[in-house]
């Protein structure tokens, strides 16, 4: 059986999940080709969380429609964050993306029931499908799945009807795929999910300890802890301070979106101290000077005032090397939606998220708008290159 994916606008925790999806065809002695006009089966890939990659999705369905319509399955995100919208257009076979197995995607073995390899045979990927998805980062990275899914449930957020609740890997299997990368002369390792910090709970193997036994695998490879919720920094200080000051340590992303309870709230988000969180990155960046801090915050929330930016932004400069400024794409489907008659006007956004921007910039930050086309992503990740050198260089 030939197999054609789709493979656009798709984050790093989905890149991973279809490479497994790749790899059980395979097993399941499927070919994957490149032209859709001798395919047997094709999976058409989606996104959602930004109107532009819900757009670019909508449309690749229509395409895909009118060319191969016996031959489709609709696979991702979208399917499950507005199955309606997608009903609308497309009435064939889906895929939903959130499943109660660790894996995502494994529906799809339903309409494949003649398979005699099953998905969760299949361990998880570290590498992507295609080198070119790779764009500027380096070949010798290994992107670590820890979790699939998220333990929380803001009421901005897209993606959780997508990826369902946390379902943690197993403690041995994540240290297995980090040994074997690290065999293979890899100099990065990233330790990725929706949300992290509250991995391994259902397994009493918490994050600090999956952290611990990583550190413990020797080799000259880095470490960058990606989508950390601060609430994990508070709960776990005393833990993480002692095994985050390794220098092999050098990224470490812990999106707080805002230093407001009252605005945390609104957002359905754990408050957190700010304070004590300050002062664990205070001790962070003391003590291992090579590590590059990294956030997200949002601007211009329904009934925001000036003041409370003002806190967030203070606190994203005070503690961060690279702030990600976002704001809201409010849809019917969002919790948040209850807010809307209260929101700002695009073009007040658009100046809040400006002025926020050059704030960060005169602090001496990097700071830019979240979500990026290829070519600004690119000039990004140049300058994180950049940082880290620099740190690196400053360290020794």
């Amino acid at each position: 059986m030939n197999i054609f994916i789709t493979e656009d606008d798709m984050c790093t925790t989905q890149k991973l999940n279809l490479a497994r999806v790749h790899k059980w065809f395979e097993a399941n002695n499927c070919k994957i080709i490149d032209d859709a006009n001798i395919a047997d089966k094709i999976l058409v890939m989606t996104c959602n969380g930004f109107s532009l990659l819900e757009d670019r999705s909508y449309k690749r369905i229509q395409e895909y429609k009118e060319n191969y319509k016996n031959k489709m399955i609709a696979v991702g995100c979208l399917v499950d964050s507005h199955p309606k919208q997608v009903a609308e257009i497309w009435d064939g076979p889906v895929v939903k993306t959130e499943s109660k197995k660790t894996m995502s995607f494994s529906d799809i073995e339903n309409l494949f029931p003649d398979f005699n390899t099953p998905l969760e045979a299949i361990p998880a990927q570290s590498v992507f499908r295609r080198k070119e998805d790779y764009r500027e980062y380096n070949l010798k990275r290994r992107f670590i799945n820890i979790a699939e899914g998220c333990a929380f449930a803001c009421s901005f957020c897209t993606h959780k009807p997508g990826l369902g609740g946390r379902r943690s890997r197993k403690l041995d299997d994540i240290l297995t795929q980090v040994s074997e990368a690290q065999k293979e002369g890899i100099d990065r390792i990233i330790l990725m999910g929706m949300e992290t910090a509250m991995y391994g709970i259902e397994h009493k193997t918490p994050f600090p300890m999956l952290l611990d036994e990583v550190m413990k695998i020797k080799g000259d490879f880095e470490v960058h802890i990606a989508q950390f919720n601060p609430f994990g920094v508070q709960k776990y200080y005393d833990q993480l301070i002692k095994t985050m000051v390794n220098k092999r340590i050098t990224d470490f992303q812990a999106p707080f979106q805002s230093t407001s309870k009252r605005i945390l709230d609104m957002m359905n988000r754990k408050y957190f101290d700010s304070k004590k969180v300050s002062s664990f990155m205070k001790t962070l960046r003391k003590e291992n000077t090579r590590v590059v801090c990294r956030t997200d915050m949002i601007v211009g929330w329904p009934t925001e005032t000036e003041e409370e930016r003002q806190d967030s932004l203070e606190f994203a400069a005070d503690n961060f090397d690279e702030v990600a400024v976002y704001s809201i794409e409010f849809n019917k489907d969002l919790p948040a939606w209850k807010y809307a008659d209260k929101q700002f006007s695009k073009a007040e956004v658009d100046k809040i998220q400006k002025d926020c921007k050059e704030y960060l910039f005169k602090r001496g930050k990097m700071a830019h708008a979240g979500q990026q086309e290829d070519e600004t992503a690119l000039a990004l990740e140049a300058n994180r290159i950049k940082l880290r050198e620099s740190k690196k260089a400053q360290a020794i």
